[in-house]
């Protein structure tokens, strides 16, 4: 994930009282996000995860306390990124 948007995020959520997690990744995320950040040489991307129990499956869980907080630092953030910034990771 881009270091600039990772910090920006967890920023967010400490300035917002939003609760979060943080995973620890040696490399990959396993997501989609992974593409998005190697592409086209790079593309500024940072990872927001829903925590659930049984992913894809019939009896997939959520806590809609932590979907709540998922909506909200999601909109904080976007509302936090600055449009002067260059958020590249190739200059």
């Amino acid at each position: 994930m881009h270091n600039i948007l990772r910090d920006l995020t967890i920023d967010v959520a400490e300035h917002n009282n939003i609760k979060y997690q943080r995973q620890a990744s040696s490399r990959y995320t396993g997501t989609d996000t992974d593409a998005f950040a190697f592409s086209n040489g790079g593309v500024a991307s940072t990872l927001i995860s829903l925590p659930l129990k049984y992913m894809h499956t019939t009896v997939e869980s959520v806590d809609k306390d932590d979907v709540q907080a998922t909506i909200d630092l999601m909109y904080h953030t976007l509302l936090a990124l600055d449009p002067t910034e260059d958020y590249k990771y190739i200059k």
